[in-house]
């Protein structure tokens, strides 16, 4: 949203400074609230089991964090929008600290810089999508697959942030191509960045369900695969946002079936080899600047 209010063919959003504050607040929160309908009706069928279950904690949670995040977005749109021309003056100069910033680390860095919105969405998004899966089937048990179709969710609560890290890396990123680093350790680059992502959601995985080490590293496997089948996506398709969305609607019904029919780590393993190669093949052969 501040991009779009930022570019010159959305100049005409700055009339809306000469409203009242009051009614600034009350149409970005009315905005919001449509851009985030699938966030908000999450969180209302999650209300619903929780008060079926008695669930009181996770009620009053997914409401505050459901009201923390539109009372976000307002403020910080409202103030953008508002308070642009103010100059900032630091009163106090601290010494800056020198931080080196590995490599591989660059995406997290650009989503915390660039994209800060999109990963807050995202990962509210995410997390809320895992909690609604598993209180659905909370009366099915500890069937594995319950859990592998709530990390698919959350899987998928990512691929547009895959698909802006594929862009970045694409534009900003491409001289590595010519340094001295293996497609290999490019690969683990990209493992570790996509493993961040997903660190709150495992730690949930841990701590909500009761599955023994084998079926965990069977869950963390599947979702190695499907992170690494996304990015093999945009690749295929040279970054085509309308067809990548098409075409992650057929990778949630493969996914779902090979889950259904308990062929999942099967189906992880084709992926994940089947993304590897690709990746391999792809890596000296790919112009990147049909991706960015």
């Amino acid at each position: 949203m501040k991009q779009k209010l930022a570019s010159a063919d959305y100049q005409f959003a700055k009339t809306i400074t000469s409203m009242p504050s009051k009614q600034q607040h009350v149409l970005w929160i009315k905005l919001y609230s449509f851009l985030l309908l699938p966030i908000i009706g999450y969180a209302g069928l999650m209300l619903l089991i929780s008060i079926k279950h008695q669930f009181y904690f996770t009620f009053f949670a997914t409401i505050l964090s459901v009201f923390l995040l539109l009372a976000f977005l307002t403020i910080y749109t409202f103030r953008f929008s508002n308070f642009t021309f103010y100059v900032v003056k630091n009163w106090i100069n601290l010494p800056a600290v020198a931080v080196n910033k590995p490599f591989w680390t660059w995406p997290l860095y650009y989503l915390l810089k660039e994209q800060r919105m999109m990963l807050l969405i995202c990962k509210v998004f995410s997390i809320l999508s895992f909690k609604v899966i598993l209180l659905v089937f909370a009366d099915v048990g500890n069937d594995i697959r319950v859990y592998l179709t709530a990390l698919l969710a959350v899987v998928l609560s990512h691929a547009v942030l895959i698909f802006n890290l594929i862009k970045f890396d694409a534009f900003y990123a491409a001289f590595a191509k010519n340094l001295p680093i293996s497609a290999i350790k490019r690969l683990c680059y990209w493992l570790l960045v996509f493993m961040m992502f997903l660190i709150p959601e495992l730690i949930q995985l841990v701590w909500l369900s009761d599955l023994n080490t084998f079926q965990l590293i069977n869950c963390l496997f599947f979702c190695v695969a499907t992170m690494l089948g996304l990015q093999m996506l945009v690749y295929l398709l040279k970054a085509d946002m309308e067809r990548y969305m098409k075409y992650l609607l057929f990778f949630f019904f493969v996914s779902m079936l090979a889950i259904l029919a308990g062929h999942y780590f099967l189906f992880s393993l084709l992926l994940i080899s089947f993304a590897v190669v690709t990746f391999f093949w792809k890596y000296n052969r790919l112009d990147l600047k049909e991706i960015a």
